[in-house]
């Protein structure tokens, strides 16, 4: 008798961690641990090998662009970041082709 009352406790404990998952996944919890609305937002990410990238991150009213690789994150520009109603600027060309035509001028050389 007293193991089926203990498994009925272990299930009832069960039931409710996972209704508490549940209930915090459906309607949202923004924790401690989370950003929120002011936080850190990656804008865009290029990898560029297998553990590099070019990151592009808003924080407050600034943009960064990020060099990560696996054990180090290095700033290589910092700048004012457009509001909602501005218009980006139209680039000339993507990265990617800026990068082949970095490396087609380094071969000339």
């Amino acid at each position: 008798m007293a193991v089926l009352t203990t498994a009925g406790y272990l299930f009832l404990l069960l039931g409710a961690i996972f209704l508490a998952y549940w209930l915090l996944k459906r309607f949202g919890f923004s924790g401690t641990m989370s950003s929120g609305k002011n936080g850190p937002k990656l804008v865009s990410r290029l990898m560029l090998g297998n553990r590099q990238s070019v990151a592009v991150v808003r924080y407050r009213d600034r943009e960064m662009v990020l060099g990560v690789t696996a054990d180090h994150i290095s700033l290589l520009t910092e700048g004012r970041a457009q509001e909602d109603g501005e218009a980006p600027p139209v680039p000339a060309a993507s990265f990617a082709s800026f990068l082949k035509r970095s490396g087609n001028d380094a071969d000339r050389r």
